[in-house]
């Protein structure tokens, strides 16, 4: 079952994700967005829709079992309404004259050093993509998200019992912890696909987790080395081995990466961060804030003010400055026609 949960995800990323980016952007500016972008939108765009079924059930005193409800009617009807706009678009779409469907692909030749390079990337990754899936477990320290989703699951209640005593809160929680979905996700996908917690937390979105932060990076490397296939293949086959260096000690990022894809911060510094980078330079704002909207529901920082805001402000705050001092410059170095 849980290879059917990666199928089926990916299916409902790309088919979200592609519909937004239509809604968003239309035809306008559609060399800029890329395949990688559709599946990351999607991904938020489930973040999402479990951030409104979990608020559903939060704040109505819902059970459970109504959040699963809730959040496979939201589903169902996002999936309905982007398979239609799917279906429409790709009717009126069409390839730019002088453009093939090939090379806008990138189905172009490949050298030797490219394939060898992306070859190297590729093994890199499948070895994590089968640590992941095999089980191999280290013990987190701190962590009750398990707990959390048992409790979910054996309560039918949202945040009303302690994992840990097993009795009602006495004092509480936090609201702004409170309304962080992702136990409500992990439970959710649970009761879907009939599989434990366990299954879901510790393989299979780390799984999903490990994909997505290799396509928002791959988005980064495009942008960076726009000119050079092979630059960006080694740009992913480091960026895969420092993770892997990385690997050594609890709350290192290789660490989070391989052991703990299902943190949220572990979502936000190997998807998101890289993720709004590459958005913000590619002037594409829209979905920079639904980045920042999703770390709001999956991290418990500054109260919803967390390090996407910040990164995603302090690139565009760099990109106007450096615009203005060009101005500057350009207007000073202007020469000036005297009277001859």
């Amino acid at each position: 079952m849980i290879f059917i949960l990666y199928i089926l995800s990916f299916i409902a990323f790309f088919l979200l994700g592609k519909a937004a980016l239509g809604i968003l952007y239309g035809k306008t500016r559609e060399k800029e967005l890329y395949w990688e972008d559709g599946f990351l939108t999607g991904g938020i765009l489930c973040i999402g829709l479990a951030e409104a079924a979990h608020l559903a059930a939060l704040f109505l005193h819902l059970t459970f079992a109504d959040c699963v409800k809730i959040f496979v009617l939201l589903l169902g009807v996002a999936l309905a309404l982007a398979a239609v706009t799917v279906i429409w678009h790709a009717g009126r779409r069409k390839v730019p004259e002088g453009e093939s469907r090939e090379i806008r692909m990138g189905f172009s030749v490949w050298t030797k050093g490219e394939r060898i390079v992306f070859a190297l990337f590729f093994l890199l990754v499948i070895g994590q993509m089968i640590a992941i899936v095999a089980g191999r477990f280290v013990y987190m320290q701190r962590d009750m998200t398990v707990e959390t989703v048992n409790s979910f699951l054996s309560t039918n209640t949202v945040y009303q019992v302690n994992p840990l005593t097993g009795q009602p809160y006495e004092a509480g929680m936090p609201l702004r912890l409170r309304i962080l979905c992702l136990p409500t996700l992990y439970g959710i996908l649970c009761k879907l696909f009939g599989l434990s917690a366990i299954q879901v937390v510790w393989t299979g979105i780390p799984f999903i987790t490990l994909i997505l932060c290799y396509l928002a990076y791959s988005l980064l490397a495009r942008l960076l080395f726009a000119d050079s296939r092979l630059k960006r293949g080694c740009f992913l086959a480091l960026a895969a081995l420092l993770f892997m260096a990385g690997d050594y000690a609890y709350g290192m990022d290789g660490f989070g990466l391989l052991h703990g894809g299902f943190w949220g911060v572990t979502i936000r510094g190997a998807v998101l961060l890289p993720y709004v980078i590459s958005l913000v330079l590619r002037k594409k704002h829209k979905l920079a804030a639904l980045c920042v909207v999703a770390e709001a529901c999956i991290v418990w920082t500054l109260y919803g003010f967390g390090a996407c805001i910040f990164v995603a402000a302090g690139l565009f705050v760099t990109e106007r400055l450096i615009r203005y001092i060009k101005r500057r410059r350009n207007g000073k170095e202007e020469p000036v026609c005297g009277n001859s």
